[in-house]
């Protein structure tokens, strides 16, 4: 029963609710797990044949990275100083990118160019916080 509490109220966490959290890195983790979250949505409403829905919430995934990255942005933070969480953000957004490549495989090809798109900005936007990661430390 308490799982299914806590995942009902992972669920019910709206892209709204993250914009509002003052602290930017918790937002950004926010944002994260509105993604994953999103995509869950989306394959549920797929499955129910409300495929418009679905198509939203594969761009509430592209929304909520997006989020995250400008978060941290706001934050100040230095990939190459702060390796650590941006590496947990580079992981995440990788995962993400995987499941949506899956998701992709299992809707008709009519649907695939809603989420290529997505795909693609979260390679962009995964391949920019690698850059950052890699790049030289100013002194």
């Amino acid at each position: 029963m308490l799982h299914h509490l806590a995942l009902a109220f992972l669920l019910s966490i709206d892209l709204a609710a993250v914009r509002n959290e003052p602290n930017l890195e918790k937002r950004a983790y926010l944002a994260l797990d509105n993604a994953n979250a999103s995509i869950d949505r989306a394959k549920t409403a797929y499955n129910a044949e409300k495929y418009a829905e679905s198509h939203k919430l594969v761009a509430e995934v592209l929304e909520s990275v997006e989020l995250c990255q400008e978060s941290l942005k706001a934050d100040g933070r230095d990939p190459a100083k702060d390796r650590k969480q941006f590496k947990k953000v580079e992981l995440k957004t990788s995962a993400l990118i995987k499941r949506l490549n899956n998701f992709k495989m299992e809707v008709s090809v009519e649907d695939h160019p809603v989420i290529e798109k997505t795909i693609s900005r979260l390679e962009t936007i995964n391949e920019e916080i690698l850059e950052g990661l890699f790049s030289k430390r100013k002194k």
